[in-house]
Order: C-alpha cells, then sequence, then structure tokens
C-alpha cells in the first residue's frame, strides 16, 4: 500500500512501523460484524470524530485540490448509504499533513492541526472550520514555527479544548531545547495568543517529543506522552500542573524501560492516554513487551494506578505476543462503560501489506487483575490496513475508525 507524502513527512521521523514479521496459525475466533461505511482517498493516519446525528468527520494527508490533504464529513443516510462531502483542501500555504483528531467546541465549530505548512515558517498550523449558509468556512488560527529550536514549537498534531474555549495540544519538536513542546491557543477578539507551557529536553529527564494530544485530569491538570527520552530513553508519561495563575510545571509520572532492552514494560508511547476510575491511566506503546516480532518487540497495553504517597505503578495488561493477532498498538485506547478497552495495531493480522494489515482488538477484564484479549477484526488490505489512528465509540457501543483507504465501523 503506498505511502503518502503525509505519512512519510510526519510519521517516519517517530515511528519504527513495521518490520517483516512471520505470520504464525491463527485461532478460531467469532467475528463481530465489520463494515466498510466509505473509501476515502488521499491517506488517513488519524482516527474520526463523531456528531450529535452520527456524521463522521475526518483529515487525509494527502489528495485534495492540491494534494496536501483534506478536511471531511461523512454523512450518514437513513437508507444505510454514506457520502463524502469535502469541507476543506489545503494548499500548503494553510498547512499540510493534516493530523490529529479533529474536536467541536459547544457552537459546533471545528478544530484540528495540520503537522506541516502554513505561512510563513511552514512549521504546522492550528485552524478552525465554521459552518454558514454556504458550507464550512476555514481560518488559520496559528502557523508555527520550524526553525532549529524554535520556542513556539512545530509539528502539532491534534487538540483539546476547555470550558473557556482554550486549545491545547503538544508539538513533536521546536519549543527551547527542540524536543517538543506543551502549547495553549487562547482566543482574544480576532486573534489566538500561544503559549508555550513547557518545552522539553532540558536535560533533567522529562522526556522528548509528545506525538499526541494530552488528557485533561479532574483538576485541569494535563496527562500525556512522549515518545522518547525519560531516564532510560524508552519514553515516558507525565503531568502538567498549575504552579501559579500563569505557570506549569511538570511531574513525570513514570519512565519506560528501567530493566533495560527488551523493555518488558513497554517502549515508545506514541499515543495519548485515556482516564480510569480511581484516577488511573490507560495507554498503548508501539514498542517492548516480552515478545518479539522480527527484530523489536510487539507493544503493549498498559495501566498505570497512583497510590495515597504520589507514586504511580505500571501494570503490563496485554503484551502482544502473536503477530498474527496483531503488533505495534499506535492509536491508544478507548474505554467503555464496563472498563472494556478498545484499540488497534498497524501490525500483525494478515493481508497483502508488509508486516500484516493490522487488527482490531478488545480487553476485557476478568476481575483479579486478569484481562481477556479478543481480535475483533483481522484487515486484509481489501478492506483497507495498518488502522494507525485508533477506534471511536458511539453511544451504542460501536466502534468506528480508519485503516489507510477505509472507513469502517464494528459492531458488537
Amino acid at each position: 500500500m503506498a505511502k503518502s507524502k503525509a505519512f512519510a513527512s510526519s510519521l517516519k521521523s517517530f515511528l519504527p512501523v513495521i518490520l517483516a514479521v512471520a505470520m504464525l496459525p491463527l485461532a478460531a475466533s467469532a467475528k463481530p460484524k465489520f463494515k466498510v461505511l466509505k473509501s476515502v482517498s488521499g491517506g488517513m493516519f488519524t482516527g474520526l470524530t463523531l456528531d450529535a446525528e452520527g456524521n463522521l468527520y475526518g483529515v487525509t494527508g494527502g489528495g485534495g485540490t492540491h494534494n496536501e490533504g483534506t478536511v471531511f464529513k461523512l454523512t450518514h443516510h437513513p437508507s444505510g448509504k454514506w457520502t463524502e462531502t469535502v469541507l476543506h483542501s489545503f494548499d500548503g500555504t494553510d498547512g499540510y499533513s493534516a493530523s490529529g483528531r479533529l474536536i467541536f467546541d459547544d457552537a459546533g465549530n471545528l478544530y484540528g492541526t495540520a503537522f506541516n505548512g502554513g505561512q510563513p515558517y511552514y512549521g504546522g498550523t492550528v485552524y478552525e472550520l465554521t459552518p454558514g449558509a454556504a458550507g464550512w468556512n476555514f481560518k488559520v488560527l496559528y502557523s508555527f514555527c520550524p526553525i532549529y529550536g524554535c520556542p513556539d514549537g512545530a509539528g502539532p498534531d491534534g487538540l483539546i479544548i476547555d470550558k473557556q474555549h482554550n486549545l491545547y495540544g503538544t508539538t513533536a519538536s521546536g519549543g527551547a531545547y527542540d524536543d517538543g513542546t506543551v502549547f495553549e491557543l487562547t482566543p482574544d477578539s480576532e486573534t489566538w495568543g500561544e503559549s508555550v507551557l513547557y518545552s522539553f529536553g532540558s536535560g533533567s529527564h522529562d522526556g522528548a517529543r509528545p506525538l499526541d494530544v494530552p488528557t485533561f485530569g479532574a483538576a485541569g491538570d494535563l496527562y500525556a506522552t512522549t515518545y522518547y527520552g525519560g531516564v532510560y530513553g524508552g519514553g515516558t508519561v507525565f503531568e502538567l500542573r498549575h504552579t501559579s495563575r500563569e505557570a506549569w510545571g511538570e511531574d513525570v509520572l513514570y519512565n519506560f524501560c528501567p530493566g533495560g532492552a527488551p523493555c518488558d514494560d513497554g517502549q515508545g508511547p506514541y499515543a495519548g492516554l485515556v482516564l480510569g476510575g480511581s484516577g488511573s491511566l490507560y495507554g498503548t506503546t508501539t514498542q517492548g513487551g516480552r515478545n518479539t516480532c522480527g527484530e523489536t518487540h510487539c507493544g503493549t497495553v498498559y495501566k498505570l494506578t497512583p497510590d495515597p504517597n504520589g507514586h504511580w505503578k505500571e501494570t503490563v495488561l496485554y503484551g502482544f505476543p502473536n503477530p498474527g493477532n496483531g503488533s505495534f498498538p499506535t492509536g491508544g485506547v478507548v474505554r467503555d462503560g464496563a472498563g472494556s478497552l478498545y484499540g488497534a495495531t498497524v501490525g500483525g493480522g494478515t493481508g497483502s501489506c508488509s508486516g500484516g494489515c493490522g487488527v482490531a482488538y478488545k480487553l476485557e477484564p476478568q476481575g483479579r487483575a486478569k484481562w481477556k484479549y479478543s481480535v475483533l477484526h483481522r484487515f486484509d488490505g481489501s478492506d483497507g490496513g495498518q488502522p494507525l489512528g485508533g477506534l471511536i465509540l458511539d453511544a451504542k457501543g460501536n466502534l468506528f475508525g480508519t485503516a489507510y483507504d477505509t472507513v469502517f465501523e464494528i459492531t458488537q
């Protein structure tokens, strides 16, 4: 499956994607219902967003009028048919390599990021799409600078929004030490002001290269991951908290790979985090774990649990042991009301893709710290492949995701 310019420029530097893997025999299992909803050209490397009417929104890294990527909407019709509408085609000056899941504000406006592009420095953009009578109006809210050491960051990858309509995100590079930032965008009349809340790479083992959006904690603090760095170089889970009205401080909650290679606890957390009960955090690592997939290890799903003394314990819920059942999870997990976790892997499974086309999976708690793993779907290339962006859940428990050139649904 050909890789677009967006994939090469945005992700290749950070993800040691798929290695050659020996396909192992697969155990028979009952499959939930899988359906391709729509084929979308341009390459989709991030997940989807649902609106209140059940329509889906996403981005492509390429394609569109200028072959620089698009923002699109899939409209669900009562007949079951889905139709695609391109809301915006990027031309490079307003961004390219669209990245990160789109988000809505309470007025129905959409916000997103482009990993590259934007005038005058082409370090990526934050943009807004506002619905109107004649379509959606596109506006660049902020353009980042890609120059080495550029203090405002470069390479944004998704956003979250607070009740005051402030936007938060991370950049994969730039900042005071060129190892990435956490930033905030604040609306002020017709303009948006950018503030760097934290710059990584100060030499204090604080982590490097955050690659996904933060998650809000109950007290308004931010939780996120870095792909590299930390005490052992295997990446970190960190918290940003207010130290004063305008200042933020970083606490590293966990450093991956304390025992050294092969990093049984995981290595390289590419995705962000999901909050669970009692303040616990759930996430994935693209590598590490006890099981080998070719020249590296297959990745993990993990849980971090706080104790009353402020320490955090990491537990590997699942280490991917069999490439035929998935390897290299990148999109993180989503959690349902019963505590089950759902995600996808870019490797393993079956099909014509190099190293396998990936799988969608479920982890179900069984009590006494045990979890049951099941494969919901194995991609084979004809139905898409290498689902990098993870999954989302609707109110009925249906799952939606992207697999390079397909948008799909899984009903259980």
